[in-house]
């Protein structure tokens, strides 16, 4: 019978049987025989299929129906217990059954229940009997019963679930399931259940704790791929009255997709299990007539994971899971099995909480490395190819015996060769399983033409380290604790890589077995020799690694493994001669019965082979579909020798199809597969053809027919050539029967691509997460098509403009952008870069000169924009994808082509200006120092950049917003100061002693005294593991600091007496630089040669001479290593950069004229800066100039990001960081060009060299606004105020500092008459301003008077005019005072008293002759007369009260006195609660338009760094009102003791503390105004600009109706005022996060300590934020209106 089991059905009635034959079974069934000879057991126990359970959505319904209905007790559904130990139990094992099978009889030989093996022989078994055994049976019937026609693998899984949580046993007891380890018995479809029900669980909450129970899984005959038989067993039923067609049969079909979604997923999770795969061997008798059919190949039923045990067994579908006795063979087999996995879970093991944690760890890592798909994938299709029988040779093959079992812990390489289709992927794929088998902890990696990231030497890597640290612990440890650095490495370049992951990690831990790596097709790789030198390495560390290289054997990689492996070991191993695997394969394959015949066709396909099994495999297929001996004949005269004639009739054939559209058909599956850059499956491959795959009835077999052996559908649905040999034919130039003419594919593949990308309502789908599969692949691929399609045919070119001038290259990026894959843009990039140079260089026959300018314009433009979007738009494009549209655009620059097509749009809505620079430029941010900073170093590292000030500070920013997280203070001046590369440890040596510092939380935790010789420090390094610091001094001595020691000193581990040459002089070095490894240093010196010692010893190694002899020898100021090769760059005093190897004669160099010199951290690039402010960016393999620019000031330090693709330099008084889009490009460039270009032609020299001139920037240093809107006014660093119209740009200046004293304050009067302005010296100045007319331009100014405050009383914090314009408030660290604005006159003054605190200044709105302060916890209010303080509120935030609260709670109260230390803990990083006014400080004071409220922003430090926690509250203005208090006057107070303070008032009060909603308050990162109707503007934690309505006074509800509380004194009472807060605290209601309103947000180059302070909302709702010297004026429709 064709199914998988025997199927059973209800007693018809003679009526509905005489038309059909009827045959006696030995149980008394009856046989109904379809028209198609098919055989179905008619059964005779009366059972009415409706009792069987049918399937509703409701699962508890279905089983409690079922449970009332079941049918006979022999076979029951659901889960129940077979058999029960005495004794507690050790383990479950749950039997599942397949299709049309039931709970009890698919495991019962011939229908008889004594042979009900789960529970008559296993019980009898040892070990076994310690385990409870159960079944599951559900309603897999398929003929009569309907209920379950739409029932799908998933419902089964989703019943199996239910049924393991809440089945229970005969008594109602729980059965408890999840307590001990399962294991699961399936047959047949049975497997795909347990497997669909372990992915569905494995998330699931209610069913997590089972899913972490199961350890293993013995899958008999399981059609994990599908079967041709499925299909044709839904057409019987379908043409017989007796049942209706199955979706769950559907689902059994060969690479369904359901069972390809399936596979892909459980392969991920499949190595936290035993897996077990026994597959059947006999063909089950079907039909009628008992013909033989394999229900089930091999390559369906094993998985083919490493790891997984595969097994044969002597039986047909239905023997594989009955058995006769227990002395049964097969039983036996199976027996064994279980019984070794029982023993194996009674080892000791981690529990499951170490399990989780392991996984947590293991997808950490895997997010770390960005590593999307396991390796495994090509190990199964691989593995699916092997026969039994072969491979075997290898295994006692004496070399590769040698290399596995070498006893000794040091490397080892193999290289295995063979020549192409070989069999050299299998035979890999085989030692694979050999080792994993064996328990070695073996890694792999298949390298595919097909698949350009399968290519890449990145990945390579990436994958080999996912897979040691899911084995090796202490580097699993190491990438997690650095996963935000190492996260940086899924777009570094390889040797990047190669040095973070392996020379620094892994190769410093130590390891007590061997790696294993297995690597296979390195001839098609993109850079052979680059991983071969990376491999090289591994030979001479310190790690026991066993490399296995697989690979063709051309003269030119013959040539590259004796030129890298020259001086180390390399064993050599070919595939060549082993003719018992060609006879063990094709005995396997060829299926002709005749046992003579066979042979004779088994030499003759022997002797025509050639050594190629490829060859072998195709002429197999092609004999098997012989009917007679006569047409075996035939087909082997149509099989030449040799793969190239072989392909010709096989192209002849696909050639020869009658019909044109299936022709066509195989040429289109045929261009795809040969020119996509990566596999498509089954799936994408038909919606690239447009083809739906339910019209193809055996889509794979289809695929392979059309393309006449060419193409093959591996295990897992994806679709590939069957060589890469038959790939090269196919694009080959030379003329073929049949062949692929590549630019014509690639323009094909292109043209689909865009068919995709630019169909309707595909921004919906985006939105909706519904792209297609194959739209993931245009996406990534489109730019990778159009260049291999160069030159393009016309209408392709018209396809490439309309996509560039639409909006569907938005709704790409948008795509792009929700997939979190924006690296593409950076790709597309460099390819469309290609492609315009291209056309640049094309002849005009090619391209019309018409149209070559404006559409290589167009595509440059777009190659710029697109890695402009990913640096300065990247992080709220992936936040926002739909940003793209409208938001993006209109902050482009003018001259961009988003702005030109996209941004001018959007003027009404979204308009920015200001800006004088239209084009891009490479200035991602500024980083400003505080006033009397002078910083002369600069270094990034980790995630943070750190900042020098020599006088004895550290500034450390982040590298992301560049925001200032720390301050070190070293309590002295500072020399020298080095970071770890992960940026977590910063040591700083100054005059008299060393520090240590933890960089995540500012501790100094360590320092250690300086040698009593004043020994300048000229190099240091983290060594030994970061667990010491090495020092290089001028007195040419190498010290060492061990960490770990008690008495910190400095240890002397070398002196180099360096001896004068002839013709030189020898001093004191005038730099150093300790190598990469420590083990070497290298000395510049004054008029002597530079040198390099070994450490050890120390031991001289050579000195570098000079290639022109006339500069003698010259100064050598600065001097480094290459991170990986071993050479030095140096400079020399008048800016010459030379390279050399120490080993080597050979010296480089090249006129510069820098003064400063930094190598990337790559090794790419070395970068100089000089003392007119130019930077040049060179690449070190042959010293072209990449990137050049202009700035101002002297460059005094420069340092790459550890990513290399920005560059930081310090310029004194303020730093910059620069992000040349050069940079960004150069690492897509290089891991696609091929090493096998000549050293003369590297990358770089490739590249367009891109000169920048920068601007002059005066950095603005204050900002305000006109009442009206209208204009608005700047101030400056060096102190030139100029006046600026929001609509029309400048309109003239207002003056400049005589001193050139930095602009610190300006404020407009209300009237807008007036404009007060303070410097940095302490100046006032004040302006009238008036303007004329309407006119742009039409304005008058003159100074209305000039003043000096005084620096004595410190500088000018804040200014305020009085409500009438008439007076204006001056408020300094010490002082307040009162100017009359007509006559210059001092109205009042008051020294305030110690301690000094922050106030903000507004005037208060109820009462016209006073004013507010407020400070941390106090809100005072003062007289404009006499500045006399009317009265003193005090306030106390939450923060306070929390620390207050921890500190006035007592242990009697809380009962949790063993808490204490944790308590203390928790407080320990926050200042005492009498010190809280000094650390709290107040931030931004703003009143609403109905000046009802005040909003109040303040901040306090979290821990020890510089970042500061927000928060965000209101007060009501009507409680603020003044007691007066008597006047004192100013001459009073200037004629009083110097030491005289005001004394405030001694009565105190509260007053209600109003909060935001939380979901706001935390969002709120700068309150920037209120606009009308009660609207803050704000901007958010990700610099999104919002607003939010203030709700009605309706919902401004108190939290207690307790009575405000009152204390009097001298404010101490710490827990009255505490008392009082809670009391009166009063909260916002009503309002959801729907109710902020977000309009735009600030592009990542404008974000800055100065940008977000300055940033100001205009009362027309224009924003001023200020960039780089100017002002943005940013008009956003929704929040003017």
């Amino acid at each position: 019978m064709n199914c998988f089991e025997e199927i059973r059905v209800p007693q018809l009635s003679k009526q509905s049987t005489n038309s059909r034959k009827q045959a006696a079974e030995p149980d008394g069934g009856q046989i109904l025989s379809t028209p198609q000879g098919f055989r179905v057991e008619i059964g005779t126990e009366a059972e009415d299929l409706n009792n069987r359970l049918p399937h509703r959505d409701s699962t508890a319904a279905s089983l409690e129906s079922s449970r009332n209905r079941s049918p006979a007790a022999r076979d029951p559904l659901g889960l129940h217990v077979v058999h029960s130990p005495k004794e507690n139990r050790k383990l479950d094992i749950v039997f599942v059954h397949g299709l049309g099978g039931t709970s009890r009889l698919s495991w019962s030989k011939n229908k008889d229940l004594s042979k009900f093996w789960p529970s008559k022989f296993l019980p009898l078994e040892t070990e076994i009997c310690h385990a409870r055994i159960l079944t599951f049976g559900y309603n897999a019937n398929i003929v009569r019963d309907a209920s379950n026609r739409s029932s799908s693998v998933l419902d089964f899984a989703k019943e199996l679930l239910f049924e393991l949580r809440f089945a229970r046993d005969d008594n109602t007891e729980d059965l408890d399931i999840g307590t001990v380890p399962i294991i699961f018995i399936v047959h047949s479809m049975g497997g795909l259940i347990v497997k669909e029900a372990f992915l569905q669980g494995q998330n699931d909450p209610e069913y997590e704790r089972i899913i972490r129970m199961v350890s293993a899984i013995l899958f008999l005959s399981t059609p994990h791929r599908g079967t041709n038989l499925a299909e044709t067993l839904n057409r019987i039923l379908q043409a017989s009255f007796v049942a209706t067609p199955k979706q769950f049969i559907g689902d059994l079909a060969r690479n369904s997709f359901a069972l390809q979604k399936l596979n892909d997923q459980f392969r991920h999770i499949a190595p936290k299990l035993d897996i077990v795969s026994f597959y059947e061997t006999q063909m089950t008798p079907i039909g009628l007539q008992r013909n033989k059919v394999m229900v089930l190949e091999k390559e369906s039923s094993v998985l083919g994971y490493p790891g997984e045990i595969s097994k044969a067994l002597n039986a047909d579908h239905h023997g594989v899971c009955k058995y006769e006795s227990p002395q049964d063979p097969i039983y036996v087999t199976v027996r064994n099995v279980l019984k070794s996995l029982i023993r194996k879970l009674s080892m000791p093991s981690s529990s499951n909480e170490a399990t989780a944690t392991l996984e947590d760890e293991r997808f950490d890592a895997e997010y770390a490395l960005g590593i999307t798909e396991a390796p495994d994938t090509d190990y199964s299709f691989f593995r699916g190819r092997w026969a039994v029988g072969t491979c075997h040779w290898i295994l006692e093959n004496p070399t590769f015996l040698d290399w596995e079992y070498d006893n000794g812990m040091s490397p080892r390489a193999l290289w295995l060769h063979g020549s192409a289709a070989s069999g050299k992927s299998v035979l890999a794929s085989f030692v694979i399983n050999h080792l994993v088998e064996s328990h070695r902890l073996c890694q792999y990696f298949f390298i595919r033409f097909g698949d350009q990231a399968k290519r890449s030497a990145s990945t390579l890597l990436r994958s080999l380290a996912l897979q040691i640290a899911a084995v090796v612990p202490a580097f699993r440890q190491k990438l997690i604790q650095t996963s935000e650095d190492v996260a940086r490495l899924k777009s570094a370049d390889v040797q990047s890589i190669w040095q973070k992951l392996f020379k620094s990690m892994l190769f410093r831990i130590s390891m007590s077995q061997p790696l294993y790596w297995v690597i296979d097709g390195l001839e098609e790789s993109h850079s052979l020799r680059t991983i071969l030198k990376m491999l090289a390495d591994v030979l001479v560390a310190p790690v026991p690694i066993r490399i296995l290289i697989i690979s063709r054997k051309t003269q030119d990689i013959a040539s590259a493994f004796w030129k890298v492996f020259d001086g180390s070991h390399l064993d050599v191993l070919a595939n060549e001669g082993h003719q018992h695997d060609f006879h063990h394969f094709i005995d396997q394959e060829l299926q002709i019965p005749d046992p003579k015949f066979k042979g004779e066709v088994s030499n003759t396909i022997l002797e025509s082979a050639r050594g190629n099994f490829l060859w072998v495999h195709l002429a197999i297929q092609k004999i098997n579909k012989c009917m007679t001996k006569a047409d075996v004949k035939k087909a082997f005269e149509q099989l030449p020798p040799g793969m190239d004639a072989l392909y010709g009739r096989m192209a002849q054939s696909v050639a020869d199809i009658a019909e044109n559209m299936n022709r066509q058909r195989a040429h289109d599956i045929m261009a795809w597969v040969a020119c996509a850059s990566r596999a498509l499956d089954v799936r994408e491959l038909c919606q690239a053809l447009e083809t739906e795959a339910e019209e193809i009835i055996d889509l794979p077999k289809s695929i392979e027919n059309f393309c006449g052996g060419f193409v093959v559908v591996d295990s897992d649905g994806y679709v590939a050539m069957v060589h890469q040999t038959a790939r090269e034919y196919l694009l080959g130039p030379e003329v073929r029967p049949f062949n692929i003419e590549k630019r014509a594919a690639h323009e094909q593949l292109f043209k689909r691509c865009m068919m995709g990308l630019t169909e309707n309502g595909l921004r919906a789908k985006v939105n909706r997460g519904q792209e297609s599969a194959f739209m993931h692949y245009s996406m990534a691929s489109w730019f990778r098509h159009v260049l291999e399609a160069f030159p393009l045919s016309s209408d392709a070119l018209s396809i490439l403009m309309k996509f560039t001038r639409g909006s569907s290259v938005l709704v790409w990026i948008q795509a792009l952008a929700s997939n979190e894959h924006l690296r593409a843009l950076v790709t597309a990039s460099t390819y469309l870069s290609k492609f315009a140079e291209k056309l640049r260089h094309a002849d005009l026959d090619v391209v019309p000169t018409d149209r070559q300018i404006p559409e290589r314009e167009i595509i440059e433009k777009w190659s710029m924009d697109l890695v402009k979007i990913v640096g300065k738009f990247g992080g709220n494009l992936t936040r926002n994808p739909e940003a793209i549209h409208r938001l993006i655009p209109p902050f482009c620059p003018h001259d961009s082509i988003l702005y030109q097509q996209y941004g001018r749009k959007e003027i009404r809505s979204l308009m920015v200006s200001g800006f004088t620079n239209t084009s891009w430029d490479d200035s991602l941010a500024r980083l400003s120092f505080s006033s009397g900073i002078h910083a002369d170093r600069i270094v990034a590292a980790g995630a943070y950049i750190f900042v020098l000030d020599p006088a004895g500070n550290i500034y450390i920013y982040g590298e992301k917003s560049f925001e200032e997280m720390h301050q070190l203070k070293h309590g002295e001046r500072i020399r020298w100061i080095h970071v770890n590369s992960n940026g977590t440890l910063l040591v700083a040596y100054g005059f008299i002693s060393t520090s240590l510092w933890d960089v995540a939380d500012g501790r100094c935790i360590g320092s250690v005294r300086n040698p009593a010789r004043s020994a300048r420090p000229q190099s240091m390094k983290f060594v030994e593991d970061d667990t010491s610091i090495m020092l290089g001094s001028d007195d040419g001595r190498l010290r060492l600091w061990r960490l770990s020691e008690s008495l910190p000193e400095w240890k002397i581990v070398a002196e180099l007496d360096e001896q004068r040459l002839e013709g030189t002089f020898v001093n004191s070095p005038s730099c150093m630089s300790i190598s990469p490894d420590s083990n070497q240093i290298a000395l510049g010196y004054r008029g002597h040669p530079a040198s390099v010692w070994e450490i050890q010893g120390p031991e001289l190694i050579g000195h570098c001479s000079r290639r022109d002899a006339e500069n003698a020898w010259g100064e050598v100021i600065q001097i480094t290593w290459h991170p990986y090769s071993g050479e030095l760059l140096g400079l020399y005093l008048e800016g010459i950069v030379f390279k050399w190897n120490p080993y080597d004669y050979d010296v480089e160099e090249i006129r510069t004229g820098g003064a400063k010199l930094v190598v990337s951290q790559d090794g790419n690039f070395f970068a100089t800066g000089d003392a007119t402010g130019n930077l040049k960016v060179f690449s070190i393999t042959d010293f072209c100039l990449v990137y050049q620019l202009a700035a101002q000031d002297p460059v005094l330090d420069i340092s790459f990001s550890p990513g290399s693709h920005r560059l930081y330099d310090i310029r004194g008084s303020f730093g910059n960081v620069w992000e040349p889009s050069a940079l960004l490009k150069y690492s897509e460039t290089t891991e696609r060009s091929s090493d096998d270009a000549s050293d003369s032609q590297s990358v770089a020299s490739r590249m367009v060299v891109s000169g920048v001139q920068s601007q002059n920037i005066d950095t603005i240093t204050a900002l305000a606004t006109h009442p009206n809107g209208r204009y608005y006014c700047t101030g400056t660093e060096d102190g030139t105020t100029e006046l600026f119209d929001v609509s029309g740009g400048k309109i003239g200046n207002l003056g400049s500092s005589r001193s050139y004293m930095t602009t610190e304050q300006i404020v407009w009067s209300p009237n807008g008459r007036y404009i007060a302005i303070a410097d940095l010296s302490g100046r006032l100045h004040v302006k009238t301003f008036q303007p004329k007319s309407d006119a742009l331009g039409s304005w008058a100014t003159e100074s209305k008077f000039e003043m000096s405050i005084g620096m004595a009383r410190g500088a000018i914090l804040q200014l305020l005019f009085h409500p009438d314009s008439t007076r204006i408030f001056v408020y300094t660290s010490s002082t307040l005072s009162v100017i009359m604005v007509s006559t210059k006159a001092v109205h009042a003054s008051v020294v305030l008293s110690p301690p000094y605190h922050s106030f903000r200044w507004v005037n208060h709105p109820l009462e016209r002759d006073t004013f507010i302060a407020v400070g941390p916890g106090i809100i005072q209010t003062r007289a404009w007369d006499d500045l006399r303080e009317n009265e003193t509120i005090h306030t106390v935030t939450p923060f306070v009260e929390q620390v207050a609260s921890l500190s006035l709670i007592s242990n009697d109260e809380t009962g949790l006195e063993a808490n204490q230390p944790e308590l203390e803990n928790s407080m320990r990083d926050y200042p005492p609660v009498g010190s809280w006014k000094a650390q709290e400080s107040v931030d931004r004071v703003l009143l609403t338009p109905g000046e009802k409220y005040l909003l109040v922003q303040t901040s306090y430090p979290v821990d020890r760094s510089r970042h500061r926690h927000k928060q965000v509250i209101l007060f009501e203005v009507a409680a603020l009102r003044s007691v007066q208090a008597a006047p004192r006057t100013f001459e009073e107070i200037e004629s009083s003791d110097s030491n005289f303070h005001f004394q405030d008032t001694n009565q105190q009060r509260t007053i209600n503390c109003i909060t935001l909603p939380e979901h706001l308050a935390c969002d709120i990162e700068v309150p920037l105004s209120f606009l009308s109707r009660d609207r803050l503007v704000f901007l958010d934690r990700n610099f999104w600009m919002c607003s939010w309505r203030l709700p009605l006074p309706s919902n401004i509800l108190p939290r207690s109706t307790s009575e405000t509380a009152v204390t009097t004194g001298g404010g101490s009472n710490v827990s009255a005022t505490l008392a009082g807060r809670r009391a009166s605290e009063t909260t916002l209601s009503g309002g959801g996060s729907s109710n902020i309103r977000r309009h735009f947000f600030l592009p990542g180059d404008w974000i800055s300590p100065d940008c977000v302070t300055l940033c100001t909302v205009a009362s027309d709702g224009t924003v001023l934020c200020p960039r780089n010297g100017e002002v943005a004026v940013i008009k956003c429709a929704t929040l003017r209106n």
